[in-house]
């Protein structure tokens, strides 16, 4: 089981970004890939046609559109392998300045409706375990998990509650044959940030020139296929360097940067109001 040929996986958040080129990468590698997004016609002009792929409509916030994603996927397949927990929302601005919609948003997609479609997943992943060797959680993370800064405050702290989860679970099911990885990239060039104000691309045409910067997306479904590939659970940075990251959480580093920024509220917000404008198409802001 450590190749992915015939290996059924769920993809949250397919339709563009991370988690389409990891559906593009792992149906490449020979999986089965069943993948959901809340716009059910721009997923399937993305991944559709591709051989190996199912499409769900579905909104992981939505407890039943969770559970239909799994039943679906076990009357289709008669199993599950693996599941990477792409789904995401961030928020670029000082917490102050956020709506109560937006705060509760981001917390129930990126940390309740991944916590609670793995809850879901775990059965079938312990016997994929018992019966073909191995069950896989990938958590798609970033290295704001190990370094909150604004003007991500909050898309930070779902991030460390899930890398928190993370270890937790690890402890639980390592040794029943279930590894369990996060992927932590850097700024990636997707369209998380304009998804996440709201103003989510119809197309990739709609998109173009309103994605964030960053490596390639690519480069992280590379990473994700490692993971569902290695004998071990592993928390693996994209690009390697950005793991130096972690050395936010440590002390006096951790003290170091409540002095660096605490002093540059005004300037971030302001920084965060012009890149939010640019990813919207909101020329208006200065």
């Amino acid at each position: 089981m450590s190749e992915l040929s015939q290996r059924v996986v769920v993809v949250t958040g397919g339709s563009a970004g991370i988690g389409r080129a990891t559906v593009e990468r792992l149906v490449s590698d020979g999986a089965r890939v069943v993948t959901c997004a809340r716009d059910g016609d721009r997923l399937a002009d993305a991944v559709g046609a591709l051989r190996g792929v199912t499409c769900v409509t579905a909104d992981m916030v939505d407890a039943a559109d969770r559970a239909r994603l799994l039943e679906g996927t076990l009357t289709e397949h008669g199993r599950l392998d693996g599941v990477v927990l792409n789904a995401g929302l961030g928020w670029a601005g000082l917490v102050e300045d956020m709506p109560a919609d937006a705060v509760a948003g981001i917390v129930a997609l990126n940390l309740t409706g991944a916590i609670e479609l793995t809850r879901l997943a775990l059965p079938h992943l312990l016997a994929a375990a018992r019966e073909r060797g191995r069950g896989d959680v990938v958590a798609v993370s970033s290295v704001a998990a190990w370094a909150q800064v604004p003007p991500l405050t909050v898309y930070s702290a779902t991030k460390a509650g899930l890398a928190g989860f993370v270890k937790g679970l690890r402890r639980e099911v390592t040794a029943r044959g279930v590894r369990v990885h996060t992927v932590n990239p850097f700024f990636v060039e997707t369209e998380w940030l304009a998804r996440g104000h709201g103003h989510a691309p119809t197309s990739d045409a709609d998109a173009e020139g309103r994605l964030s910067r960053g490596i390639a997306p690519e480069r992280v479904a590379d990473r994700i296929a490692g993971c569902l590939r290695s004998p071990w659970s592993r928390t693996v940075s994209v690009p390697r360097w950005a793991g130096a990251a972690r050395l936010g959480e440590v002390t006096p580093v951790n003290r170091l940067l409540d002095l660096a920024f605490s002093p540059q509220a005004d300037r971030i917000r302001a920084a965060a109001r012009r890149a939010v404008a640019a990813r919207i198409g909101d020329r208006t802001v200065a």
